[in-house]
């Protein structure tokens, strides 16, 4: 049943497509980050409405900015050679930095990948490592992983080496793991070595 608004009976958009966009300007804004854009069919300005309020959560900053959540307000060790300022940041908080550039197949959502990647605390301590093992495969996309790494592999080529620094909330959050405290920024290094 749908309700009668004076003259108006509102229908049910459709959604004909949505991508994300660079920043761009909008309304004389410039946008600061990636922003979602839904193409609706909605008849009156309710269709403004929705595209409206889809680029304004796209510009929300994060609610552990600013906190011990926060990537930005953590010390690594020097020989991390973390440096936040030069990697790029996502909306959703993570930061990455590609090491070296791989030249084969290019990783995606729901891509198997096989990588070695080494794990290791603000502080230097290594958590976990394939490197000097057998490489680690998995499925991109699921909950096989970290969101960390659903986010922050994707866009890699197959010999590509990338730094990862992942705020708790795309980790293990506050329980943690056995090796890992509650509530820890980790870094990753990865390499890409297959993508199916």
């Amino acid at each position: 049943m749908r309700a009668a608004i004076g003259a108006w009976t509102p229908t049910p958009f459709q959604v004909i497509g949505a991508r994300v966009l660079e920043p761009v300007a909008v309304i004389g804004a410039q946008l600061p980050r990636p922003v979602a854009v839904i193409a609706c069919r909605m008849p009156g300005p309710l269709a403004v409405i929705a595209v409206a309020l889809v680029a304004s959560t796209g510009c929300a900053t994060g609610p552990w900015e600013g906190t011990v959540a926060d990537p930005a307000q953590v010390d690594f060790a020097p020989e991390l050679e973390v440096d936040l300022e030069a990697m790029e940041r996502t909306p959703s908080g993570l930061y990455l930095q590609d090491l070296a550039e791989g030249a084969g197949p290019v990783a995606r959502s729901n891509s198997l990948v096989t990588l070695h990647y080494a794990t290791w605390l603000p502080d230097g301590s290594v958590v976990d490592t394939s490197v000097g093992g057998d490489p680690f495969t998995m499925r991109l996309g699921g909950s096989e992983v970290i969101r960390g790494w659903n986010q922050g592999i994707p866009g890699m080529k197959v010999g590509g080496r990338r730094r990862l620094v992942v705020r708790p909330g795309l980790a293990y959050g506050s329980r943690g793991t056995p090796n890992v405290p509650g509530n820890s920024t980790l870094v990753f290094e990865v390499q890409l070595l297959d993508v199916r």
